[in-house]
């Protein structure tokens, strides 16, 4: 599974990616959305966004993924009290939000997922 990652947070982004090392999971992780670099990237079958990323539009980034021509599941995570940012996230199509600690702890199983 090809996976894209938006986060800025530099430790988080580290744990994604070496986390996808691990599991032989290509894995492209992204600071910004921009078409150059930003969600949706051709061929990903999994974007994580991170919706407390500095400096972007993180619901214009869940739109970009489900509107492409295959569309990526999206994962969106956060902090578990921001209710509104989650409900923002599942009015833009998000397949799946969670709350940041639970992301991490299912991290390997949701990387391994086909």
């Amino acid at each position: 599974m090809n996976v894209v990652a938006l986060v800025t947070d530099l430790f988080f982004a580290t744990k994604i990616k070496s986390t996808a090392d691990a599991l032989g999971t290509p894995l492209k992780a992204v600071r910004k959305l921009d078409d150059r670099a930003g969600p949706p990237r051709r061929g990903a079958e999994l974007a994580v966004i991170d919706m407390n990323a500095d400096g972007v539009d993180h619901v214009e980034a869940i739109r970009r993924c489900k509107s492409a021509a295959s569309p990526p599941r999206v994962i969106a995570y956060l902090s578990h009290v921001q209710k509104d940012l989650a409900t923002a996230a599942q009015s833009a199509g998000a397949d799946q939000i969670m709350p940041r600690s639970a992301f991490s702890a299912q991290l390997p199983d949701l990387l391994a997922q086909e």
